[in-house]
């Protein structure tokens, strides 16, 4: 989210102002509030927050120039309290307002506060939320601050944007085009890696390295552009320009339009066409003054300048409001947050912002707050220990945490074990909830745990000490986070040591999207020797139902490859699952657990079927062969 609006900016800065950029700013935050209070009307609004990328790395990227143009280097330390001052004291006073508002209406809403408060601390959102394994696009109980990610990224850049930018300077020798060379290559690197990581939608989206693309397209276009005066175009001139704006509003309004968050069109070049796009109408803007002056109409400059804090402020209070009685009405629920957004803004840049940042010392230093400041500070200290007063006090494990550490503490104690512990299994036997072993012509043999290796994510991490008692000797390697891109690595390892036992099951669809590609590599790792399981998913997540096909596809077309069908198993027995409605509790881990075994059992079935009528068909062919050789010759001597 951009956080470089103003409205008065001081005076070193008046020079540098680049007109348009505020309005797009503007329009940006509306498709963001679009596509989180009316999805179904605008379902590629989050394409906004590329919007924001691209003017703040323009902005930046143009200040900083001008700043070495002025004085012959950059200040780091300078910029840095500048950035601070803008960006923290308004998130702090949100963080302050709204945690003990979501306390006080539903204290669920507070799960993993302690890690969202670090993140907002450190700058590091993004990344925690990939480790805790966030879902931007499809959670069932999102995080209370999961819009800090894109704060997170660009306060990553404003911390290390200025410090590449002197080093490119001084290693390129102050080239624009060379720098401007380098800081395309970096982005179309970029937006390679989100492709490439696309079947892992969180990490894609949120990754820094992933998503920084629209950032360093601002940087190139700053560095084409160079410092002031900027190059203005007017009469005919002027034409072409804006011509190229049109155009490039029609893409970002179509991709707003059109564009699903849950599409991985998005990730494979979707965000970048509209980073593209809006570097169009950015140089558009920039460089044809009347254009920038009809883009900075008054009321989008008006939500322009108060951007970042409505973009702060939305995403906790509709998750606030939808925990109340109003969020049975999505319309009322939407009107509302959009309302309550834009006044807590307005106050905030009233009361908060514009007094703590117009207060400068010579040399646009900061110096100790006055008299005038006392009261928003004592208020905005107040916020920020209260906060996290109640982040210490709770507990901060959801339910879903607990079941994958009880799973990682299972698979802990099972490697610390003895190997001389492990007997043979009994029978599996199912719990009241799980679902029975499919009837077979025959008893098929009983499962091994020792014949099995299990690879999976947090599913079958939550599921762990079930899969454990079921199948005891069971090897099981499951992690967060890990989706089927990480399998034929994980395969290849243990294929080389020795250690791939005979029966392998990979729970590994619940995180990103199962190609066939995929699935031929590990078929081609595993070899035809061996019984592949593929455990489906259950998740309200984008991908699911095609990862799912994906996988009951392959299943049908190849001989030693079974479903285990998870997902048709789980669906009946929604409180066996955590609040998330992902993990598995012990009597869902149950159900995994009889689910995969029964799913051994029927490809065991299967292979003793197809083994007997290979025996059959060999005995028929021997018995015909021995009728043949058993038949006197025919006399083929010719006739006289």
């Amino acid at each position: 989210m951009n956080t470089t609006a103003r409205t008065a900016p001081p005076a070193h800065a008046t020079a540098s102002r680049v007109g348009g950029l505020t309005g797009l700013r503007a329009l940006a935050v509306l498709a963001v509030l679009g596509y989180h209070l009316v999805p179904g009307a605008v379902p590629g609004g989050f394409i906004g927050v590329d919007v924001f990328f691209v003017v703040s790395g323009f902005i930046v990227t143009h200040l900083l120039l001008r700043e070495r143009e002025r004085t012959g280097r950059i200040a780091f330390g300078a910029f840095w309290l500048r950035r601070a001052r803008r960006i923290l004291p308004a998130l702090a006073a949100m963080i302050g307002v709204c945690v003990p508002l979501a306390l006080a209406v539903d204290p669920r809403l507070l799960g993993d506060l302690r890690r969202q408060l670090i993140g907002a601390a450190t700058f590091s959102s993004n990344w925690l939320a990939i480790a805790a394994d966030g879902d931007y696009f499809h959670s069932d109980r999102p995080d209370l601050f999961t819009n800090l990610w894109s704060l997170a990224v660009e306060e990553q850049f404003y911390l290390l944007g200025p410090v590449v930018l002197v080093l490119g300077l001084a290693v390129l020798r102050a080239r624009r085009r060379a720098i401007v060379i380098a800081a395309l290559v970096l982005a179309a690197a970029s937006a390679v890696a989100m492709a490439v990581l696309s079947g892992s939608p969180t990490r894609a989206y949120f990754g820094t390295d992933t998503h920084a693309f629209g950032l360093l397209l601002g940087v190139a276009l700053a560095v084409a552009l160079g410092v002031a005066p900027l190059p203005g175009a007017s009469g005919r001139r002027a034409v072409p320009r804006v011509l190229v704006a049109v155009a490039a509003l029609g893409v970002l309004v179509a991709l707003t339009a059109l564009l699903p968050g849950s599409s991985p069109l998005g990730a494979r070049g979707g965000l970048l066409l509209a980073s593209l796009a809006a570097a169009a109408l950015v140089w558009a803007a920039a460089t044809t003054p009347a254009l920038g002056r009809v883009i900075d109409v008054a009321p989008l400059a008006w939500l322009g300048a108060r951007s970042y804090a409505i973009y702060l402020w939305h995403w906790p209070l509709l998750l606030i409001l939808g925990a109340t009685p109003v969020g049975a009405d999505p319309v009322l629920r939407a009107i509302l947050t959009a309302v309550l957004s834009v006044a807590a803004a307005a106050l905030s840049f009233v009361l908060i912002e514009t007094p703590l940042r117009s207060v400068r010392a010579p040399g646009a230093a900061v110096r100790l707050p006055g008299r005038r400041l006392v009261p928003p500070v004592a208020v905005l200290s107040a916020l920020v220990l209260c906060s996290g007063a109640i982040a210490v006090a709770r507990d901060d494990t959801s339910a879903a945490e607990a079941m994958v550490a009880r799973g990682l503490a299972a698979l802990r104690s099972a490697s610390s074990a003895p190997s001389s512990t492990i007997t043979a299994p009994p029978e599996p036997t199912a719990s009241p909830t799980a679902v029975p072993a499919t009837a077979t012509p025959s008893a098929p043999p009983p499962v091994l745990g020792t014949d099995i290796t299990a690879i999976g994510d947090s599913v079958m991490l939550a599921s762990a000490p079930e899969l454990q008692t079921a199948l005891p000797g069971i090897a099981i390697d499951a992690k967060v986070s890990r989706s089927m891109w990480a399998a034929a690595d994980i395969l290849t390892q243990l294929a080389n040591s020795g250690a791939l036992r005979p029966i392998v099951v990979l729970g590994l669809a619940t995180n990103g999207e199962v190609g066939a590609d995929q699935l031929g590599r590990v078929l081609g790792i595993i070899g035809p020797d061996r019984t592949l399981v593929l455990v489906n998913a259950h998740a309200r997540r984008g991908w699911i139902p095609g990862a799912n096909a994906t996988l009951t596809a392959v299943a049908d077309a190849t001989a030693n490859v079974v479903v285990a069908d998870w997902d048709s198993a789980i669906t009946p027995y929604p409180q066996d699952l955590a609040d998330d409605g992902i993990h598995p509790q012990p009597p869902g881990g149950d159900i995994y657990a009889a689910t995969v075994v029964a799913a051994i059992q029927q490809a065991r079935v299967e292979v003793a079927e197809v083994q007997a009528a290979q025996a059959r068909a060999a005995a028929e062919a021997a018995q015909k062969a021995e009728r043949l050789a058993t038949q006197e010759p025919r006399d083929r001597s010719p006739r006289p």
